[in-house]
């Protein structure tokens, strides 16, 4: 009876040794997959497969910049979720009936050049369509997988401009998709710049060659919806967990390396700033002893600018950290 169940914790163990290995090897092959089809640094907190249930989780998944950038995070998915088709699995056709993407924020950055971190990506590069008279499903140089349905949803966009001077003009779109839906996507490729143009889409950058790369590679033919704009608001909030004398100090820091200070009034905790032609009203108000929010609005020609005054609360939430 001891031998018996001796055998049985041995292979308990061995079972469970075998799946973390399992995990961990699959881990690692995708991260080198997607580093390889991004050309960019990837990393995931963890991974779980499940054979029976035929599921996927994936945690904590992040892609860096590409080389020439700073060295931060790119892209931050907390969550990724998948419903996969065993039978195909096994015969080598990577089938996915539903994946599920949560995008909590995306940087984009644009160089002293003018260069963004974005059309670095290998995927952003022109694809080589496929040629006339060919049954080619997708251009060439693609690594084909099926997803039926992808439920898509993207938080904040940050957006850092480093081509007028040392100091960022930043923006921040503050998106809020929830699980918007696609259907029928045929390459790893495809899935990586709809992800990225449909996260742009609803931000004021333009000329990318990701949107060129998009259309080749078919994203233009998927269910777009509708771009997100903050219409009718011109401000961001935050509340830090820190005294009124620290936030306005670097409230008024902050806005003094962006453009010109044209008032301010620490009584009223109000200051007013000219920033690129953007009218910009930082309000500092205390809400506890410890406790104080910050509302900055943003107006071009009495024209709201959400956009403007979210890039002006991040640097202030980046200096506050």
């Amino acid at each position: 009876m001891k031998k018996i169940l001796l055998i049985a914790v041995i292979v308990l163990i061995a079972l469970s040794v075998i799946a973390v290995l399992k995990d961990q090897i699959i881990k690692n092959t995708v991260t080198m997959a997607t580093s390889q089809i991004t050309g960019a640094p990837t990393t995931i907190d963890s991974f779980s497969l499940g054979i029976i249930q035929q599921t996927v989780t994936v945690k904590g998944f992040k892609l860096y910049n590409p080389p020439g950038f700073p060295k931060e995070i790119f892209v931050d998915i907390p969550a990724i979720h998948v419903a996969f088709v065993l039978g195909d699995i096994l015969r080598k056709n990577i089938h996915f009936k539903e994946m599920d993407i949560s995008l909590k924020e995306l940087v984009i950055i644009k160089d002293k050049e003018g260069k963004l971190n974005v059309d670095a990506l290998k995927v952003a590069e022109e694809p080589q369509k496929p040629k006339e008279g060919t049954t080619q499903k997708q251009p060439t140089g693609q690594m084909p997988l099926q997803i039926d349905l992808l439920k898509l949803s993207i938080g904040k966009i940050i957006y850092k401009d480093y081509s007028k001077g040392e100091t960022p003009r930043i923006e921040v779109y503050d998106l809020g998709y929830k699980q918007k839906t696609y259907q029928n996507i045929t390459s790893a490729q495809q899935l990586v710049a709809l992800i990225l143009s449909e996260a742009m889409k609803g931000t004021a950058i333009k000329g990318a060659k990701i949107y060129a790369a998009s259309a080749i590679l078919g994203v233009g033919f998927l269910p777009a919806g509708v771009a997100f704009t903050l219409m009718g608001k011109d401000s961001a909030q935050n509340d830090f967990n820190i005294p009124f004398e620290k936030v306005y100090t670097v409230a008024l820091n902050t806005v003094k390396t962006l453009g010109q200070v044209k008032s301010e009034d620490k009584n009223s905790g109000t200051i007013k700033v000219l920033i690129d032609k953007d009218d910009v009203t930082v309000k500092v108000q205390s809400v506890t002893e410890k406790t104080t929010r910050v509302i900055v609005q943003a107006r071009r020609l009495l024209l709201p600018r959400p956009q403007i005054a979210g890039g002006v609360l991040q640097q202030m939430i980046d200096k506050l950290k």
